[in-house]
């Protein structure tokens, strides 16, 4: 039995969930590197409620956990539609968001990042059109004295960043100066999201990530879409 708060889509939003997943892997078909990842909930039948299991909040880890156990050494276009269980800040409930996402792995970062953001842009300029905006934070920022997104510093790596995006994107953006905003823990270098200008929720984000474990390392940018506010737009 499914409880009360995650989603069932009926009629006119159904059709909108089904034109957003149809628009999403026809613009990564066109790529031919990018082959699709099935992702899925794994089920524990001995819990005796929904409260005792952990639910995926997010899929990265996940994509990560398959790539070092099947190949670690490889590069990696991947792409994959599922679902993800949060709380709401609000009540405390589990609410289920649907997700579509991109991940480069084991590519130099200059170039995953690049591509990653012109998917991404494609996306959102696709569907949306226009009244979208890009944010880049530092996910390692401890102050504002040692952020590294100053608009005259081009010295540093994060500055490559988004001098990368000014070259190749043409869409707005802004810089955070919040200390760990939005940022999973996973991320490194740079942390990005996407706001609506007009609801202002978050559409999309995404950033740079290592991981390791057992003497196998991966490197890899990534974006995640919340189809959820996306489908609030169409």
């Amino acid at each position: 039995m499914l409880v009360n708060s995650f989603d069932t889509k009926y009629a006119k939003t159904a059709a909108k969930y089904e034109s957003l997943d149809i628009t999403f892997t026809k613009i990564l078909n066109s790529n031919k590197k990018f082959r699709r990842i099935f992702t899925s909930v794994i089920e524990d039948k001995s819990l005796n409620s929904l409260s005792d299991s952990t639910l995926r909040s997010d899929i990265t880890g996940q994509v990560i956990n398959t790539i070092l156990t099947h190949d670690s050494n490889s590069k990696h276009f991947l792409y994959y539609m599922g679902d993800v269980f949060k709380k709401d800040k609000m009540n405390n409930r589990i609410k289920q968001f649907r997700q579509h996402g991109v991940e480069v792995i084991n590519s130099p970062k200059n170039i995953s990042y690049k591509e990653v953001l012109k998917i991404l842009d494609k996306v959102l300029k696709y569907i949306l059109k226009k009244n979208y905006t890009y944010v880049f934070t530092d996910p390692k920022m401890s102050k504002k004295t040692a952020y590294l997104l100053e608009r005259n510093n081009n010295k540093n790596n994060i500055s490559k960043y988004v001098n990368i995006f000014k070259k190749n994107i043409n869409s707005p953006f802004e810089l955070n100066l919040e200390k760990d905003f939005f940022s999973q823990d996973y991320h490194q270098d740079i942390f990005f999201y996407v706001y609506s200008n007009i609801s202002k929720k978050i559409l999309a984000q995404g950033g740079g990530y290592q991981y390791k474990k057992n003497k196998k390392k991966i490197e890899g940018f990534g974006f995640s879409c919340n189809v959820d506010y996306i489908a609030e737009l169409i």
